[in-house]
């Protein structure tokens, strides 16, 4: 049987493996968010411009890269040929749009629904539950002891 730290080095050596395909999966998804919110907005929001509507889409694209990808500000940036604090921005600046904006909602809330659709994806509840997994992973015995008693006590507590 293998102790926690051969097994967590075991999982190190995993995603160092895997950090290519993982480097891939994450540009894949990018690409996919971006051809999801240039065909819901209609604008390239490669091209570098300061027309409202572009900027809007890429509000959206910058809120939805960093909900559904684990891409850094500078990779999302990156991809559409914007730098780092354009995309910290404008994911800042989503939500309070989001609140004001009907018409920016309306397309914001198409664009999340065609890229669930189209990616197959679960929703993000899913999501959270994957990254809580992952983070798991990283943890040592006694960590993941402490988690389990702790999810046993709201399992037990929450069903009297």
């Amino acid at each position: 049987m293998e102790t926690p730290e051969q097994f967590l080095e075991n999982i190190q050596t995993i995603i160092a493996s895997n950090k290519e395909t993982a480097k891939y999966t994450r540009m894949k998804e990018l690409e996919s968010i971006i051809a999801t919110v240039v065909r819901v907005t209609g604008f390239d929001i490669t091209q570098k411009t300061n027309v409202r509507e572009v900027a809007d889409a890429i509000k959206i694209y910058s809120y939805m890269a960093r909900k559904f990808t684990r891409n850094g500000f500078k990779e999302i940036g990156n991809i559409v040929n914007r730098n780092h604090s354009t995309i910290l921005i404008a994911k800042d600046a989503y939500k309070d749009l989001y609140n004001a904006d009907k018409e920016f909602r309306n397309k914001a809330d198409k664009c999340m629904a065609k890229y669930f659709a189209e990616e197959g994806s679960e929703q993000p509840k899913v999501q959270a539950i994957e990254d809580i997994n992952d983070e798991l992973l990283k943890c040592d015995h006694t960590k993941l002891l402490r988690v389990k008693n702790y999810l046993n006590k709201i399992i037990v507590d929450g069903n009297k």
